[in-house]
Parts: C-alpha cells; sequence; structure tokens
C-alpha cells in the first residue's frame, strides 16, 4: 500500500513527468485527456523540444535546423508521433505553419 500511495503522489508532481520518455508522454497526453497528467504531460514535451500542431493534432519536433524560416511558418525536417501506428515518424520538406502552434504558456 505505501509503495501505490507514494507512486500516486509522484503522479501529481512535475518533476514525476518530466523524466518520462516521449513515447510514455505520449500515452498520458492522449489517454488522460483534461486531466493534471495530461497538463504535465503536455509540458514535459514542451520541455524536450517537442511542439504541438493544432490542425494535425499531433506532437513535432524538429530533426534539424529548418530550412526556410518564414514569419508565417518554418519548413525542413521534423520528427512527429504518429497517433495511428503510435511511434516516431520523419517527415522530409514539411511546412509547419506557426498559426497552428499551440502557444498556450504552460507554467504554472
Amino acid at each position: 500500500k505505501q509503495w501505490y500511495q507514494r507512486r500516486v503522489r509522484d503522479f501529481d508532481s512535475f518533476e514525476y513527468f518530466k523524466n518520462l520518455v516521449p513515447d510514455t508522454l505520449f500515452f498520458i497526453f492522449y489517454f488522460y485527456e483534461g486531466t493534471r497528467a495530461q497538463y504535465f504531460a503536455a509540458k514535459a514535451l514542451k520541455e524536450q523540444h517537442w511542439r504541438f500542431h493544432k490542425k494535425f493534432k499531433m506532437w513535432f519536433q524538429r530533426y534539424e535546423e529548418p530550412k526556410v524560416i518564414e514569419e508565417s511558418h518554418e519548413t525542413g525536417t521534423y520528427v512527429y508521433f504518429d497517433i495511428d501506428l503510435w511511434q516516431q515518424r520523419t517527415k522530409e520538406d514539411f511546412t509547419f505553419e506557426y498559426k497552428f502552434l499551440e502557444e498556450n504558456n504552460l507554467d504554472e
């Protein structure tokens, strides 16, 4: 019982989430919708340089520096988490329009 109580308490701490691997954070983000756990997962992913695309409802991360950076978008190679295949994939020559970038500040 004591181990369980400790784990539940840890689950309500950002310190716990920031040490989780991205795949675990994706699971929490997509399956614990509307919870504090989802909030912490999103915050941890952002700290690991993942960006949420509002149109595709997927997380993206730059694979390399963009080839093009404009005021409204950037184009380059990205790693993204494919929620249908449940794996990270690479997309080349992808244009990330900033209007679809989730910009909520997740600081408490």
